[in-house]
């Protein structure tokens, strides 16, 4: 796993971004986990994202771990892989969602997406503010394929007193 990369000395981890991208590799980084056997489960094991961007290699990230050893919680989420890579410091939102999105479709040959006229309608539309509220409070979303709704998940979040007065007034969303 790249994680390995981040337990190399700096000058070690270094040279081997070099290597990686003078034979014009792409590292596909797993911010929601890795080899267990490896990697200790703290920043310390995250993907050098950072020093391998810095080399020039092409970073993309995703979520590997689905519900396996490394991870047995994965959820193959991409919105939450770039959240993971934005969080442990090594890209600003923008970038983890570029690994996510753009950057992973052209590495999987995909073509690009757009939102005008004449393109397919692929669209995951998440409810925030703007990228990093988005990133942070993804849990209201719709999934659109061909034009299609395909999934939507929507959650709801109330702040109430800390004692409140009579029996709770339970959220209910309607259809």
């Amino acid at each position: 796993p790249c994680t390995g990369l981040a337990r190399l000395p700096r000058p070690a981890a270094a040279r081997a971004a070099e290597q990686l991208a003078a034979a014009g590799a792409t590292v596909a980084v797993l911010p929601q986990g890795g080899c267990p056997l490896t990697e200790r489960r703290n920043r310390a094991g995250a993907a050098p994202v950072r020093l391998l961007r810095a080399a020039g290699v092409r970073v993309t990230a995703g979520s590997g771990a689905l519900r396996d050893a490394a991870n047995p919680v994965g959820r193959g989420d991409p919105l939450e892989a770039a959240y993971l890579l934005a969080s442990h410091g090594e890209t600003g939102p923008e970038d983890a969602y570029e690994a996510v999105s753009a950057a992973a479709r052209d590495v999987l040959g995909l073509p690009e997406v757009r939102v005008e006229a004449g393109f397919p309608a692929e669209l995951l539309a998440v409810r925030g503010r703007n990228l990093p509220g988005a990133l942070s409070l993804a849990y209201s979303r719709v999934v659109i394929h061909r034009g299609r709704v395909v999934a939507r998940t929507s959650a709801v979040r109330e702040f109430c007193d800390a004692q409140p007065a009579g029996p709770p007034d339970l959220p209910r969303q309607s259809q």
